[in-house]
């Protein structure tokens, strides 16, 4: 009994620490002319992207080696730009619970019992990355992909850059768009 105990235990820990989905979305202009879509370059970030230089920096390499793997090459006279957005939010769903009771015998079939507990409410933090690819002579959006869910708790650098890499490259699945 006590080892399938610490086998449950074992298995809410583990599932605990497993990397939570994202959800991706993908939309494009019908009319575009993808495959003269060669060269690229990154547009200034803005908003809530230039707050997070170090997130930024990761993200834009990790699209970069992802154009570059699909034969796209960075210029200073590109085809098509790249403009990136940002947000995120704590969520508040459920609470945890923990309590204690304590059961004083009181004569021959009573007693009294004495007991408090107190609950935390979850949290866990959201974020939604978007990622527009623009003709560079028209400004108009030809391509965006959408990712969004729940972001790791603490991660360290190497971490965060793990999972924006497995992310980007669900982003980046679908373009160019196969018509």
């Amino acid at each position: 009994m006590k080892s399938a105990m610490l086998a449950l235990a074992f298995a809410f820990a583990a599932a605990g620490c497993a990397t939570p989905p994202m959800e991706i979305d993908f939309d494009y202009d019908t009319g575009a002319d993808f495959a003269a879509l060669k060269t690229f370059n990154w547009m200034p970030a803005s908003g809530n992207a230039a707050a997070d230089e170090l997130l930024v920096k990761r993200l834009r390499a990790s699209v970069d080696r992802g154009l570059l793997g699909k034969g796209r090459t960075q210029s200073g006279s590109p085809d098509f730009l790249i403009a990136m957005q940002l947000s995120g939010r704590t969520a508040y769903g459920g609470s945890v619970g923990m309590g204690v009771s304590v059961g004083i015998p009181v004569g021959r079939a009573g007693r009294v019992s004495v007991g408090g507990g107190k609950s935390k409410p979850i949290e866990k933090k959201e974020g939604t990355v978007v990622l527009d690819f623009l003709d560079a002579k028209t400004k108009s959006l030809v391509w965006r992909a959408t990712a969004a869910g729940a972001v790791l708790p603490n991660p360290t650098p190497d971490e965060q850059q793990k999972r924006i890499d497995e992310i980007v490259a669900q982003m980046l699945e679908r373009f160019p768009p196969k018509k």
